[in-house]
This record gives structure tokens, C-alpha cells and sequence, in this order.
């Protein structure tokens, strides 16, 4: 048994997709077709998206929930799709700065290889800078974080899955009308990316 435990924000949890649920749910209902044709190898998948969180939320409940949740035997694969809140702007400073950003995701991610978790790091989708987003996310501190988050997976030698340069050239086809948030053919193609870095990866068979 596999068990895929996906902490993140409100693009985690899938909100604005009102087709499907977001990318996470859309990997846990594949997961699900899978065994239900197959009858092997279950692969469960833990939706741990909270709206508005940054990773400063995230250190706060990751050990609990991860360890709540974790495989005693069997495969445990963690995914970290976090920035979107800490980069927001707070008074003209970023809601977690970048230290602190790098910092939180490392604490967590050490725990998860403590308990020999495989861990997927996310990066930050680009966003629409218009008055719909009221500047509170721009994309020059997007591609400094993204910078970070690269830099991380590399000294952690974890995986990286990049789904930031793939949504960029066509994101206004890919969001919704707040510039941030996916819409459901941009959470078709984050899962589609996710699904095939964690099946490629991790010798899970689709």
C-alpha cells in the first residue's frame, strides 16, 4: 500500500475548481480507478490543503498530521506545494520572508525523510498581475521563492516538480478571474503534471 499525503494551500484543496475538486482530488479518484480495476497495490491519497495557509501554518500541524497518517509498512510519499500565502504582500513586506519560507519547508521535510517518506516539493504557479490580484502577489517575489524552493529540493535531494514554467506562457487560459487560483482545465494540467512526476518517480504504476 502506498499512501500520498498532499499538504498545501487553496490550490491544493481545489479551490475554483467546481468540476472536480482540484488537482489533489483529481489524483485521489485516479488512484481509486486504479485499484477498483485492479485490485492491488492500493494507493491512498490524503487531500491536506487549507485555504490561506503559509508554511508558517504548516510547521505548526506537519509532524501530527504526517504521523497520523503515515504507512508503517509501506510506501509514504509526501508532496509540499507551498508559497502562494507567503509571498502575499503585508504592508509591503512579504507574509513570510524568504528565510523563514526555506527555514519551515526544511523542518518539514527532514522529519518526513526521518520517517523515510519520499518528498515532492511544488513550485509556485505564476499569477496574473492585474487589479483583480491587487498586486498582493507579485511575480518577481514568485520566481525568487521558486528560486529558493529549487535550491531546497537539490540540498535535501528531493524531487522537484516544476508545474510554474509549464502554466506561465498560457496561465491566462489556466486561472481564474483572481489571477491566483486555477480553474479547472489549470488543475487538469497541474494533476497531470504531479501524477506523472510521482508515477515516473516512484515505480507506481498508472
Amino acid at each position: 500500500m502506498t499512501h500520498i499525503i498532499c499538504f498545501g494551500d487553496s490550490i491544493t484543496r481545489g479551490e475554483n475548481d467546481s468540476d472536480k475538486g482540484g488537482w489533489a482530488d483529481r489524483l485521489k479518484a485516479h488512484c481509486m480507478k486504479l485499484f477498483l480495476k485492479t485490485r492491488k497495490d492500493e494507493i491512498c491519497v490524503f487531500n491536506m490543503g487549507i485555504g490561506g495557509e503559509t508554511t508558517e501554518g504548516l510547521v505548526k500541524r506537519f509532524a501530527n498530521e504526517f504521523n497520523t497518517r503515515l504507512l508503517k509498512d509501506g510506501n509514504n510519499i509526501v508532496t509540499l506545494a507551498y508559497g502562494a500565502n507567503d509571498i502575499a504582500l503585508l504592508n509591503g513586506k512579504n507574509a513570510v520572508s524568504l528565510e523563514k519560507f526555506r527555514d519551515n519547508l526544511n523542518l518539514c521535510i527532514e522529519h518526513a525523510l526521518k520517517h523515510n517518506a519520499t518528498v515532492y516539493l511544488i513550485n509556485i504557479l505564476p499569477v496574473i498581475e492585474d487589479d483583480n490580484n491587487i498586486k498582493k502577489r507579485l511575480l518577481k517575489d514568485i520566481l525568487r521563492y521558486n528560486d529558493i524552493l529549487l535550491s531546497i529540493a537539490q540540498k535535501q535531494d528531493i524531487h522537484f516538480i516544476d508545474v510554474h514554467s509549464k502554466f506561465d506562457i498560457v496561465k491566462e487560459n489556466l486561472l481564474t478571474y483572481d489571477g491566483v487560483h486555477p480553474n479547472a482545465e489549470g488543475h487538469e494540467k497541474a494533476f497531470n503534471l504531479i501524477k506523472e512526476a510521482i508515477f515516473s518517480k516512484s515505480q507506481l504504476t498508472t
